[in-house]
């Protein structure tokens, strides 16, 4: 008994042991066809390990943007031509463009009105052009102007800096402000003053050849007028200070010719500085002593003053207020030595045919150029004086409208009109009703600028005289 239970223990044993040993045909083989032969799909198009990969399949699958590329696949991304569906479907240096009716992957270029590649803005900054004011930089050297401000291309004529084309610090080149005296330059638009001289902006002058200060031509006019250096006829000018004339036109913005005055024919030009008309010798026998003059209301003055128009340096200045009959204004007799109405004497003007003056007034006003004869001036004994009669005093007058800009105004005898009111001394002796032509030219008693009464104001006269006109 004991012995064959010793050989059946062995047996068993090994039997067990044996089946414990024999392989799973079947698990075996069910893994076999997992792993060889045709490689299988994790159900969404990819191919995971085997001996094919759906990336190196030469087919699109459906989860790639083209052949073995793109997509949402962990292939590679897809090359130049590819088709694609966004950006990301190319390789780093390409975008997804539009080609036709597909859309396919392409280099960037700087003309294809995309921002791509290292451009910072639309086909500008990076390798592309420079970029315009207010595009995205982020460099200087991405923007035309070179100033990268916050991210955008800012204007570099404010940053501070010298840059650009810029000469100095925000100024020359393309910048609209030129630059100070003393700061370099390469022209003359680089510099405020207009003058560049060795490379360095120079202070304005009236000698440098240049339009600029305030000069309406070339060194002259403006500031240069007041240095002697008035602009010659038919120069550019912008006002009457600017012309040696004194005369600008105001269509034309030219320097015109001035009318010509005999110095014979000058009644006064006040440069001797007193109220007396020019003596030593007295001119064509005129004596006599400016006045002002008024109805008895109001106050009127005279002064002579220094006006400085131009090579002018004198004039007389006449004021007036409060006046409230006919006015008040400023006069000379022309022959008068005595200064009294007993001795005023006619002057003979008949070698003229007008009355030239320069005048000015702080406020425009209207002025009446009075010209007393014989015939209107109690001292010629022809028109009644009685105040009862009023019959004198009533003058040969033109009105001019006298402006804050010296003008010249000549006014022709012939187009002085005579007031109402003149009565005769002698009725069977009519007076002259013109005043020329007929005897007054050789009658005149004086020269007055009156102004109506109920105004206030401050008239400049200078350069008053007698001229022939043609």
């Amino acid at each position: 008994m004991s012995y064959g239970l010793k050989l059946l223990v062995p047996c068993a044993l090994a039997l067990y042991l044996a089946s414990a040993c024999q392989p799973d045909l079947d698990s075996l083989s069910a893994e076999y066809s997992a792993t060889a032969g045709s490689s299988s799909s994790d159900g969404g198009g990819n191919n995971n390990g085997g001996a094919t990969s759906s990336c190196t399949n030469d087919a699109k699958d459906t989860n790639e943007s083209d052949v073995d590329c793109g997509g949402a696949s962990k292939c590679d991304r897809c090359a130049e031509t590819a088709k694609c569906s966004a950006s990301s479907d190319c390789q780093a240096s390409l975008y997804c463009a539009t080609s036709g009716s597909t859309k396919r992957c392409k280099a960037p270029t700087c003309d294809d009105q995309i921002k791509n590649g290292d451009e910072t803005g639309e086909d500008c900054g990076g390798d592309c052009d420079a970029c315009d004011l207010d595009a995205p930089c982020d460099e200087d050297k991405d923007c035309s102007g070179k100033y990268c401000l916050d991210g955008f291309c800012a204007d570099h004529c404010t940053s501070g800096k010298t840059e650009a084309d810029e000469t100095g610090p925000d100024c020359g080149g393309s910048c609209a402000a030129g630059c100070g005296n003393g700061l370099t330059c390469k022209a003359a638009d680089d510099c405020q003053s207009g003058v560049c001289f060795n490379e360095k902006c120079q202070a304005p002058s009236c000698n440098d050849s240049i339009k600029n200060q305030d000069e309406s031509f070339d060194d002259c006019g403006g500031v240069c007028s007041a240095m002697g250096k008035a602009c010659d006829l038919g120069i550019t000018c912008n006002r009457a200070e600017d012309c040696e004339s004194y005369i600008c036109s105001p269509t034309t913005r030219k320097c015109l010719p001035d009318i010509v005055v005999a110095p014979i024919g000058i009644v006064d030009d006040f440069e001797d500085g007193d109220f007396y008309l020019p003596k030593n010798p007295a001119l064509q026998g005129r004596v006599g002593n400016w006045y002002a003059y008024g109805d008895g209301t109001g106050i009127a003055t005279e002064d002579i003053v220094d006006i400085n128009r131009g090579t002018s340096v004198k004039g007389i200045q006449t004021t007036g207020k409060e006046f409230t009959k006919w006015g008040s204004g400023v006069g000379v007799d022309l022959k008068n030595s005595g200064s009294s109405q007993a001795t005023k004497l006619p002057f003979d003007a008949a070698a003229y045919s007008a009355l030239t003056f320069w005048g000015r007034a702080e406020k425009a006003i209207t002025v009446a150029v009075v010209l007393p004869d014989v015939n209107t001036d109690p001292s010629g004994k022809r028109c009644n004086p009685d105040p009862a009669v009023s019959g004198c005093d009533h003058h040969f007058s033109k009105s001019v409208q006298i402006t804050t800009s010296w003008q010249r105004f000549t006014v022709a005898f012939s187009e002085l009109m005579p007031e109402s009111g003149n009565k005769p001394l002698d009725p069977s002796m009519p007076l002259n009703d013109k005043f020329a032509p007929g005897p007054a030219p050789d009658g005149v008693v004086s020269v007055q600028f009156r102004v109506q009464g109920g105004q206030t104001y401050d008239l400049f006269l200078d350069d008053i005289a007698f001229v022939k006109l043609d």
